[in-house]
């Protein structure tokens, strides 16, 4: 895959009891991937260290204050996501004849100024590598979350502990 990513959406599927992550990228080519709930475990814990680890996120700071400002900044990157969007259908699937991919292992490795780069390994072989900017990486964090819910996973996941944050109820920004 060479072209930039320009969507992404999950789903789950009860009968496979996997998350089906559908990417869209701009040449309107599509890859599907099956994430199984073992995989998405250690998926998350990469994910959140990679999260710990960027540049605005201070290495002195106090566990609790970390955790803090990891959920004010993924709670930010989110909220100027668009979730409403269902995935577009005029893609090229290029996993058709396949069906999705079974990822059984991977690796985050986090970027020089921020993000990642996600490396999918197939079941049959082979790399998928998935350039994710630092909203794009929040993005797929928040699909993680919502999606293992709905599964009915228990994973618990979180990016970082809300638990003190407030956030205000109108959409008025203050600079």
């Amino acid at each position: 895959m060479t072209s930039a990513l320009h969507q992404m959406t999950m789903g789950f599927s009860a009968k496979e009891d996997r998350l089906l992550l559908r990417v869209g990228t701009t040449d309107k080519t599509e890859y599907q991937f099956w994430l199984t709930r073992r995989f998405v475990r250690v998926l998350w814990s990469a994910l959140i260290q990679t999260l710990e680890k960027e540049p605005g996120l201070k290495a002195n700071l106090q566990p609790k204050t970390k955790k803090a400002v990891m959920a004010m900044e993924h709670h930010e990157a989110v909220g100027a996501a668009d979730f409403s969007q269902g995935h577009e259908e005029n893609y090229q699937d290029k996993t058709e004849k396949t069906g999705p991919l079974l990822i059984v292992g991977g690796k985050v490795i986090p970027g020089q100024g921020g993000g990642a780069q996600l490396l999918l390994q197939p079941k049959n072989g082979g790399k998928i590598k998935l350039a994710l900017n630092k909203k794009l990486l929040h993005a797929l964090c928040k699909l993680l979350i919502e999606t293992s819910k709905k599964a009915g996973w228990d994973l618990d996941l979180a990016v970082g502990d809300a638990s003190g944050l407030v956030v205000p109820e109108d959409k008025t920004q203050v600079h």
